[in-house]
């Protein structure tokens, strides 16, 4: 039978209206939500999007480079997530409640009707972006399988550019973030990508092992894992500004005598 009559109505029409790729993408995320990524072939996408066998090799001409184009889409929903969140709330019940400190919240209130709003700290910031990182990981963990995954062989090549460039444009807003803490005396000084390291460490490794399922006995409920995850990124900013605050270790030198080589304060 010719291989265009294998394909569905439904795909032909997507096809010729150029709608094929965004088919294949989407049948994609579905396979990957659904049976896992090592299950994510081309050949099984065909048989999942309701084309012919050949029909993805016209957009993607290798499974590595269509794993690329949805890691790629994966870290622009990132990227859109953390800029809305480093932005502000929006308005609503919802971002209301979830901009609102808890107890023990180093985070300021808000400014009270007429007066005017305070300055945005890095602090803020952070757990905004905290808040905004975990939630997207947790409602996405098939995407998290993709963005993450490792390039197993030489053969696969480097991410393409665009992969690269969004997924340091997703990272650039935790880092700008970090340098606003600094500046702000909320954050160690220091390279800021290291900072930025333990932030993301923290959130990313959360994310994960909630979507895996590893904290049912320790976070049961949506509630608990609300609190957790605002509580995690409380810590790591006490922690921050602690020492921030800390007062600078004094220098050291070289003792003489019988205690050499032990160092002395000067």
């Amino acid at each position: 039978m010719p291989a265009a009559k294998r394909d569905s109505p439904a795909a032909k029409r997507n096809y010729h209206h150029g709608d094929l790729r965004r088919a294949l993408l989407d049948a994609a995320w579905r396979l990957v939500a659904e049976k896992g990524l090592a299950a994510l072939t081309l050949r099984e996408l065909a048989r999942a999007a309701g084309v012919s066998h050949a029909a993805p090799y016209h957009h993607f001409p290798s499974r590595t480079a269509l794993l690329d184009a949805l890691a790629e889409e994966g870290f622009a929903g990132l990227d859109r997530a953390m800029g809305e969140a480093k932005a502000g709330p929006a308005t609503g019940e919802q971002a209301a409640e979830a901009a609102t400190p808890g107890p023990g919240d180093p985070l300021p209130s808000p400014a009270e009707p007429g007066q005017t709003p305070r300055p945005v700290e890095g602090a803020e910031v952070m757990v905004r972006l905290g808040r905004a990182y975990v939630d997207f990981a947790c409602a996405h963990p098939e995407q998290l399988q993709v963005m993450f995954r490792p390039r197993h062989h030489e053969s696969e090549g480097p991410p393409p550019p665009a992969l690269v460039e969004i997924g340091a444009q997703a990272y650039g807003h935790l880092a700008d973030a970090v340098r606003v803490c600094q500046a702000q005396g909320l954050a160690p000084a220091g390279d800021p990508d290291e900072l930025a390291l333990s932030a993301w460490s923290l959130v990313h490794g959360f994310a994960s092992l909630w979507s895996q399922g590893q904290l049912g006995a320790l976070v049961p409920t949506p509630d608990q894992f609300a609190r957790q995850r605002d509580r995690l990124l409380r810590n790591l900013q006490a922690g921050w500004q602690a020492t921030a605050a800390a007062p600078a270790a004094p220098a050291t030198q070289m003792g003489s005598g019988p205690d050499a080589g032990a160092p002395q304060t000067v």
